[in-house]
């Protein structure tokens, strides 16, 4: 038998008082006054009367008072919660890790809404078989760890600190709370073991580690449980049923930009064959659907095609009723067009300025033309220093500083060591052509007349992309985070008498609008509607905008037309933001008023977090630890029978009263 109070002791106090005044009330003395009666009958009636009441009279036995007492007694006895629980063994303190990760979704436990809410409820059992010298913390942990507890004896603390644990869509990893246990349980030293001023900073407090998870986890080789008792209460079944999007993505067609193409993978990662169909939506309309019939462990791969000439946000979704359904849907999109800024400084350069104003290279890149003299002036070294332009073009000319952005160096050297010229100038002839790279991508060059180039040589890290019978003709290298370009030969070359001539026929062929293009796409950051990027649960996303924009609102759309939200975020001075709320599955829409400036995708696309099947065993440290049901003998208390006895008192108390007033 044990018992749990529900008073304080200044409570219990006044609860001691109440049997005292109701003894008192039975010894206390009526104040009569004196009357006269005609009759010696009347006379012995008051006498008696007046011993009755009299203090100095001896208590008679009386049920009424003795089944007051009783009913007083057994409120009491309620109140000490009486009761009888198993014994449970205990260091005395209780670390909870309660695992939040996508994967405690899962719908496959009888009884509650899902796995997290099983776990909830074992951990709230025990706490509620705590003993008043045990304490206990609670922590919580997806891709991080939380303390939503510290050590307590409280329970009310503990379990207001349980109702405020929910459940993630963030991937898993023990290790963080597994240190925040650790820091208890095995306190560190101030230096090197044996050191002579080594000094052991805490006691060693062993501490029973309650691990309630499906095991969904790395094995945790790196740690030491040392002090720390662990007990895994596994959650979850191990045949789930389960198919999963591991994968999602949009791209346009280079040959047809209209035309879009979407590509996702689906996962069996059940234990049993399972079907459904599969649907695409654009704002909740149905663009195209498609089966999928999966034994379990295989997967298979889906391809839609529709046309759209917007940046566009996509749905695809399972139709079926499986274990988790936060895998049966992913989002993908296309980023809206994003127009960029071209600085051109050049004595003139009729080619270059045509290339720059084709209808696709209008439409992503806004350029103006300089004469070499502005690089003189103020407002280019302002422009230079703050980064303003997305890429500088360098045509026969050199500024005295490279600027802070990317450059292409056209028939002349860049500023500083690395650069240099390995020949002069000579006849070329191509002879070799990088076509993996981006910059070369659609070329076909070896039908290109160069009357005079030179080789060159790059600083470490550069990258040949155009080689030829002299040397190198094409050459990008890296600069603290931005990137150089360098063409060996000029487009357009000064004549003796001053004129102009033409160093080369690329001009009139189809690769020059194509290698221009390739330039802005890949240099200076232009896109024509690109596949969105698509990041974790909670990962922070960092955007690089329009610099001039001071904020920006996100609009986060999760699939469905009444699941919309929005935030304002700061743009930084080199237009760069970071989105740090994005928890959420969905499409994330950047938006300046009402124009889509970026886009980006948050999904779970996490085999390990879709892998449902409950572990039998996890490996902690050095040890592996077989799963459990974590079921707590549940204590047994008899307060309402106490209360329900207390009622019959009172009732009996309340006959025997009015018999003895009739």
């Amino acid at each position: 038998m044990s018992w749990i109070s529900t008073l304080t002791p200044w409570q219990w106090g006044l609860m001691g008082l109440v049997p005292i005044g109701i003894i008192l009330l039975y010894f206390l003395k009526l104040r009569r006054e004196p009357v006269e009666v005609p009759s010696t009958y009347l006379w012995m009636r008051t006498i008696e009367d007046l011993h009755v009441n009299s203090l100095l009279q001896r208590l008679r036995r009386s049920l009424l008072l003795l089944l007051q007492l009783l009913v007083v007694g057994l409120a009491a006895l309620a109140l000490l919660r009486p009761g009888v629980r198993g014994e449970m063994a205990s260091q005395g303190r209780l670390v909870f890790l309660l695992d939040a990760s996508a994967s405690m979704q899962a719908e496959d436990v009888d009884g509650f809404a899902n796995r997290f809410a099983k776990a909830k409820s074992l951990i709230g059992d025990r706490v509620e078989t705590m003993t008043d010298d045990e304490t206990a913390m609670l922590v919580s942990f997806s891709d991080r760890a939380e303390v939503l507890q510290s050590f307590t004896t409280d329970r009310r603390r503990l379990r207001d600190a349980l109702s405020r644990a929910v459940v993630t869509n963030r991937p898993t990893d023990v290790l963080g709370a597994l240190k925040a246990a650790d820091g208890l349980a095995n306190p560190r030293r101030t230096s090197q073991a044996g050191d002579v001023n080594d000094v052991q900073v805490a006691d060693a407090k062993p501490a029973d580690l309650l691990l309630y998870s499906d095991g969904g986890f790395q094995n945790v080789t790196e740690f030491d449980l040392g002090n720390l008792v662990p007990d895994y209460v596994a959650i979850g079944t191990t045949q789930p049923t389960n198919l999963a999007i591991t994968a999602f993505s949009a791209e346009r067609n280079v040959e047809k930009p209209s035309e879009i193409q979407a590509f996702a993978t689906v996962v069996n990662l059940g234990e049993t064959d399972a079907s459904s169909s599969a649907t695409l939506t654009l704002a909740n309309e149905l663009l195209d659907a498609s089966s999928v019939d999966l034994p379990a462990g295989e997967q298979v791969g889906l391809s839609f095609v529709f046309e759209s000439d917007d940046a566009v946000s996509l749905t695809l979704t399972l139709d079926i009723k499986d274990d988790l359904p936060t895998d049966n849907v992913a989002y993908a999109g296309l980023t809206p067009l994003r127009t960029v800024s071209v600085l051109v400084v050049s004595p003139g350069n009729t080619p270059l300025e045509l290339a720059l104003k084709t209808p696709k290279a209008a439409k992503i890149c806004q350029s103006q033309f300089v004469s070499p003299s502005y690089l003189q002036t103020e407002p280019y070294s302002k422009r230079a220093a703050a980064g303003t332009d997305d890429l500088i073009i360098y045509d026969r000319c050199v500024p005295s500083e490279m600027p802070i952005t990317n450059t292409f160096f056209i028939g002349s050297l860049p500023p500083g060591d690395g650069w240099k010229w390995t020949t002069g100038p000579t006849g070329v002839v191509l002879i070799d052509l990088d076509r993996t790279h981006p910059l070369m991508r659609y070329l076909e060059l070896f039908s290109l007349l160069i009357f005079q180039g030179r080789a060159i040589e790059g600083p470490p890290g550069a990258v040949e992309l155009l080689g030829a019978d002299v040397g190198s003709m094409m050459v990008l290298a890296p600069r603290e985070g931005y990137q150089d370009l360098l063409l060996g030969f000029e487009l357009l070359s000064e004549s003796e008498d001053g004129g102009t001539d033409t160093n080369t026929n690329w001009y009139a062929e189809r690769s020059w609008p194509v290698f221009v293009l390739n330039v802005l796409r890949y240099l200076a950051g232009a896109a024509e509607a690109s596949g969105a990027p698509s990041f974790k649960p909670g990962d922070t996303v960092r955007l690089r905008l329009e610099s001039a924009l001071p904020k920006v609102g996100v609009q986060w759309n999760g699939g469905g037309a009444t699941e919309i939200d929005s935030m304002e975020v700061p743009v930084g001075a080199s237009g760069v933001t970071e989105i740090l709320k994005t928890d959420r599955l969905g499409n994330y829409q950047v938006k300046a008023g009402d124009r889509v400036v970026d886009l980006f995708s948050i999904n779970l696309f996490d085999a390990r977090e879709s892998k449902l099947a409950a572990a039998q065993a996890v490996e902690l440290g050095y040890e592996s630890i077989e799963a459990s049901t974590g079921g707590v003998e549940k204590r047994k208390e008899y307060w309402r029978w106490l209360l329900m006895g207390m009622l019959a008192l009172l009732a009996t108390e309340w006959w025997v009263y009015a018999k003895r007033v009739g």
